[in-house]
């Protein structure tokens, strides 16, 4: 049975609790009593005390009313005066009101209450972002407070077609999420899918980012990134305009961008900032990176291992004299200085920061420096693991780092195994798995896989602004045109 909205049911529910306010009002001596409910901390006492309670026990206008309607209605026409209140008859919806942080008087006559907000958060500030720094751009970030994030949204498109709507996930935490799309562009059968798919998350609590982005994407067995995220609002506000869908979580400090392709995350906001042909030079540079960190250390495992005489002379002689001494194989020293090298990021990672930059340059020289002297491992293996591992962190995303330094191991152990033709098998693999995926209806490595013409033009190169005329038919049907 469906509870109804009174003081008696609220009281008993938080009985045990010691934050929530409890506290009865006679509304201006005229003989009716309301409750006041809400969380102590979390509501701003002195916008709650000037613009609700003073009205209420001060306001001489109270005194004529006689019924709880009556104070209802002048209450909602301006007798308290604040900017949002809203009367509510669900008594789930109002438990949810009080424990976000908003005031609710709880009218027992009407079994109703009106609802205010006058939420307050301890938040930091809007400071630069850490993971997405660029030169020339704006360097505010979001934060983990959900209405400051759709408020720098709202800053940068003031479209009136901006659509933000106000979703709830978690049976337990009631976390607040924010669906943010351009509905004069954006394909709606996205958008309500999403929708669909936050509001039938049967959870109890969305704690860290994994327990959303495991339920938007649509191939959990990938170890690749299928949903971006970002902390700069100008990118959100870029790929909203280009017909793409955002969702904002409460405490999650991002912005996740829907549907998401690879060429997305192999891309920098500062590419948009610079000059065409820079910005196309160090895309290059990018997927050079990309092919150097996930093919070298199998490269040269299969090409020490198996085929000598690909190499050329003085390089395989080289080779050969520096591998003279030491007495592993070319792929247990590639296997090793990776697994070591990870050990050694996970260091760096998990240690405070001055201990951590210690621990990476003891690690990377002294320890490093030490193993090629002690014949352990060759000075050619140390130089070609050290060039994957730097080309891995030139990668925009780090999830796809992520993601890259998995498949790294993979191909180097299929390299191990049966050399060119092992890693010949793993790439075909790969292509496979990756042009497999479909994210919301569009392929995963569009526009690579792609007819049209026009999205080639901010792929591997990105072409001058004035070209950037038409969105993705497959993420915007029907609205295609951006400049003119």
């Amino acid at each position: 049975m469906e509870k109804i909205i009174n003081s008696a049911n609220l009281k008993e529910l938080f009985k045990n609790s010691g934050d929530i306010v409890k506290r009865p009002f006679n509304v201006g001596h005229a003989g009716i009593t309301v409750h006041l409910f809400g969380v102590d901390g979390l509501m701003n006492t002195l916008m709650l005390d000037k613009t609700i309670l003073y009205p209420l026990t001060s306001d001489e206008n109270l005194k004529k009313l006689k019924t709880e309607r009556e104070v209802m209605d002048y209450l909602l026409e301006g007798g308290a005066f604040h900017a949002f209140a809203i009367e509510e008859i669900d008594y789930e919806k109002t438990l949810r009101y009080i424990l976000s942080g908003m005031a609710a008087l709880v009218f027992d006559q009407e079994q109703k209450a009106l609802i205010f907000d006058v939420r307050t958060f301890d938040k930091r500030s809007v400071s630069e972002p850490s993971d997405e720094g660029v030169m020339k751009g704006a360097k505010d970030s979001f934060i983990e407070v959900m209405r400051t994030n759709t408020v720098l949204i709202r800053r940068r498109v003031r479209s009136e077609y901006l659509v933000i709507e106000q979703l709830n996930a978690g049976k337990h935490s009631k976390t607040d999420i924010a669906l943010v799309y351009l509905s004069n562009v954006a394909e709606m059968d996205t958008v309500n899918r999403i929708r669909d798919t936050i509001n039938n998350m049967d959870i109890d609590n969305i704690s860290t980012p994994a327990f959303i982005e495991e339920y938007l994407i649509d191939n959990r067995k990938s170890i690749f990134p299928q949903i971006m995220y970002t902390q700069r609002p100008d990118r959100v506000s870029a790929n909203l305009t280009d017909g793409r869908v955002a969702v904002v979580v409460d405490g999650i400090p991002f912005v996740y961008i829907l549907p998401c392709q690879l060429p997305m995350l192999m891309q920098s906001p500062e590419d948009y900032a610079n000059h065409y042909f820079i910005s196309s030079s160090l895309r290059i540079i990018r997927y050079i990176a990309l092919i150097l960190t996930l093919f070298l250390p199998a490269f040269y495992i299969a090409a020490t291992t198996y085929q000598n005489q690909m190499l050329p002379v003085e390089i395989a002689l080289s080779i050969q004299q520096a591998k003279q001494n030491v007495p592993f194989s070319s792929a247990s020293e590639v296997l090793g200085l990776l697994i070591a090298f990870e050990i050694l990021i996970e260091a760096g990672l998990r240690l405070p920061k001055t201990v951590g930059t210690a621990m990476s340059i003891l690690g990377g020289l002294v320890v490093g420096q030490s193993a090629v002297e002690a014949k352990i491992v060759s000075p050619t293996v140390v130089v070609i693991v050290a060039l994957a591992g730097i080309a891995g962190f030139i990668l925009p995303n780090q999830d796809l780092s992520s993601g890259i330094r998995v498949t790294r191991f993979v191909m180097a152990v299929l390299a191990a195994v049966a050399g060119f033709f092992g890693l010949t098998a793993g790439l075909i693999l790969l292509i496979t798995h990756l042009c497999s995926l479909d994210n919301y209806g569009v392929a995963y490595m569009s526009p690579f896989v792609d007819v049209e013409t026009s999205n080639h033009k901010d792929t591997l190169f990105r072409f001058p602004i004035k070209y950037f005329t038409k969105r993705s038919k497959k993420i915007a049907p029907e609205n295609r045109i951006k400049q003119k």
